[in-house]
């Protein structure tokens, strides 16, 4: 038999409390019998009840453990792209603090509930470029997120598409032989959005590439802060950005993805997460390892049952 926890001070702690405080009910019974002129004969068959399930919660708590067992442990992994827009519109404040702050928020958080997958970010404004390869390395992502501004990349506008189109080579002419399952991320207005290729939607389809794509911002839109002010345009009329909600939807359905919301009053990131952990994965690894299993339960129960009769059996100390 083996144990999954040793026997230390707090196991010895309650063996001498049990002791001592036995030996002083043993004492205290006698003596009220012996005032009373009666016998308690059912001390010894409680002391021999108690003993025996008291040995036995000890037992329990040190987990005891016997017999082997294989299990298979099946390692499934996917290839993430997240495409990040960084145009100006991602400076509105239609979502606090902004829409870009917000989904740096959610990204991390995205992050931590994907640790068994490979996970890239692609930045794009006008162009595309790639911020991160696909790693492994959390905390190198997390890094990199907190980077994300809206004035890293040279200009402004959104090219969604052509984001997409970068993804989608990045992820089918990469270097993982395995064929792991391969998805983008898009986190979008949709504002000043370039217009699709139909290959592109068909390349998605006909190599399988699952498509998530998360509206950020609200159609009524707000203005955008520029150095302090809200940005005008050259004819000093105030710029206001818009989600188009439109644009991202027809995206993600002629690609058959997802399209998720994310403002103030509505964030679907927790349905995306689910949806994406819910996709089937690639078969990556398996391994065989040898469990022994806890058997606490035989003796907890086994002690719990001398404990009903140990209630059930009274001690005498008057006589009639």
């Amino acid at each position: 038999m083996n144990w999954n926890y040793p026997f230390e001070t707090t196991e010895y702690f309650f063996i001498l409390f049990f002791i001592l405080a036995y030996v002083t009910f043993i004492i205290r019974t006698i003596r009220v019998a012996r005032q009373l002129n009666t016998t308690a004969r059912t001390l010894i068959l409680k002391l021999f009840l108690r003993t025996i399930y008291f040995a036995l919660l000890v037992i329990s708590l040190l987990g005891p453990s016997f017999g082997e067992a294989d299990q298979a442990l099946q390692s499934k992994g996917k290839d993430i792209y997240l495409l990040v827009d960084l145009s100006k519109s991602m400076d509105a404040t239609d979502v606090t603090p902004s829409r870009l702050e917000k989904v740096k928020f959610e990204i991390n958080r995205f992050v931590q509930n994907q640790r068994a997958n490979r996970i890239g970010i692609i930045v794009f404004s006008n162009d595309a470029f790639v911020q991160v390869p696909l790693t492994y390395d959390a905390a190198a992502l997390e890094l990199f997120i907190q980077s994300l501004q809206s004035d890293l990349l040279p200009s402004s506008g959104t090219n969604i598409c052509g984001a997409a189109d970068l993804a989608y080579k990045k992820l089918v002419n990469g270097d993982d032989p395995s064929g792991r399952s391969k998805m983008m991320v898009i986190f979008s207005d949709g504002e000043n959005r370039g217009d699709c290729v139909g290959y592109l939607h068909n390349n998605l389809r006909r190599f399988g590439i699952g498509v998530y794509v998360a509206g950020i911002g609200t159609k009524n839109g707000s203005s955008i802060p520029s150095e302090g002010k809200p940005l005008k345009d050259n004819k000093d009329n105030l710029v206001i950005s818009k989600l188009d909600e439109d644009f991202l939807q027809n995206l993600a359905t002629n690609s058959k993805g997802f399209y998720y919301q994310l403002n103030n009053e509505k964030n679907e990131i927790n349905r995306m997460i689910t949806d994406i952990n819910n996709a089937n994965g690639t078969l990556v690894d398996t391994r065989t390892v040898t469990v022994v299993s806890n058997k606490y339960y035989y003796f907890l129960g086994a002690a719990l049952f001398l404990l009903l009769m140990d209630v059930l059996i009274t001690i005498g100390t008057f006589r009639l």
